[in-house]
């Protein structure tokens, strides 16, 4: 009987087994996935930038929405910063060239060299300058170019449009260049050198040589021979605008606070609304500088432009501080006080 009992129990175990392990692989879903942990957003988790963010079921909380989006933010005001510094540099240059009184067309001159008082990036003191600001908004623009200059022309985003003088194709001889800007569908005449653009505010610079000392002597092709003109007034064009500028205080060297960004929101009203990558144009747009719409940014983003600002202009200095074997090394972070001096 004893025996009996135990085999009938050693049976019901076993059938309880057998039971609990079917229900256990009927309950198993048919398509579930091999998950990796390395995918899964953990309920907690700690950076060094923001500091611990807090999720329940993959949901972000309030305050982990506020820091991912304020950084979000910062990130992009300071690829705008960087990626827009060529555009707002030309548009410093050209609006400089406005406060010592000149408009387009206008011939710049630097008739006895330049100084300190010129706000200016990278110039040198011992060569006369000459610029001019080529706006094709309205159509077509001829200038003529004397012998032997060195200079070129940028578009509004400080890409290269033509060499001019030595480099140019007049090779030193000098000659008539037609600037054509975006949109243009009328006659290109014959007798220039043609540059086509795809935006509308363009720099002008020239560099001449000076013979003997004589600066007053190198200058006076750029005054003799420099004409700049729409090509619809290319039959009657009007006298040529000379603006000395030596010794004359103006600034062309673009913003490194938080103006920067209305200063790149110029550029954009400005130009063509293809005149620029459309990544680029994304990119801007996502800070709130947006072709035809007004640059107003509130509170929270002014701040945030600031601190975007703020780290793009430490850039160039903390890069100039890096010595050549740092840089190789990318050691960017454990600098002594002694090699920063």
């Amino acid at each position: 009987m004893r025996k009996s009992l135990k085999c009938w129990a050693v049976l019901a175990v076993t059938l309880i087994a057998i039971v609990s392990t079917s229900t256990i692989v009927a309950s198993s879903p048919k398509y579930k996935a091999d998950v990796p942990v390395n995918i899964i957003t953990p309920n907690k988790v700690k950076t060094d930038f923001l500091g611990e963010l807090d999720f329940v079921d993959g949901m972000p909380s309030g305050d982990t929405v506020k820091k991912v989006y304020d950084f979000i933010d910062v990130t992009r005001a300071t690829d705008a910063f960087l990626t827009g510094m060529p555009a707002a540099s030309v548009y410093a240059m050209l609006e400089g060239m406005k406060q010592a009184g000149a408009a387009p067309g206008d011939l710049v001159l630097f008739e006895n060299l330049m100084d300190a008082r010129t706000l200016f990036l990278t110039p040198q003191t011992t060569t006369p300058y000459a610029l001019a600001e080529i706006d094709l908004k309205h159509g077509p623009v001829v200038v003529e170019v004397p012998p032997m200059v060195l200079g070129g022309v940028d578009n509004a985003f400080f890409l290269h449009v033509s060499d001019v003088g030595v480099t140019g194709p007049d090779q030193g001889k000098g000659g008539k260049y037609l600037f054509i800007g975006p949109g243009y569908e009328g006659d290109i005449p014959h007798g220039y050198f043609v540059a086509h653009s795809k935006t509308y505010r363009h720099w002008l610079f020239m560099r001449v040589f000076v013979k003997e000392g004589d600066i007053a002597a190198s200058t006076q092709g750029l005054r003799d021979v420099f004409h700049s003109y729409p090509l619809s007034q290319a039959k009657y064009p009007e006298e040529q605008k000379i603006i000395e500028v030596s010794g004359k205080q103006f600034n062309t060297i673009h913003a490194n606070d938080s103006y920067f960004y209305n200063e790149l929101d110029a550029v954009v009203q400005y130009e063509p609304a293809d005149a620029f990558n459309p990544e680029v144009v994304g990119l801007f747009a996502s800070i709130g500088i947006k072709k035809g719409e007004p640059f107003a940014p509130d509170e929270r983003m002014k701040k945030i432009l600031a601190d975007g600002a703020a780290f793009c202009s430490a850039t160039p200095q903390v890069k100039l501080s890096l010595t050549k074997h740092e840089k190789a090394n990318n050691k960017h972070y454990d600098l002594e006080v002694a090699e920063l001096g």
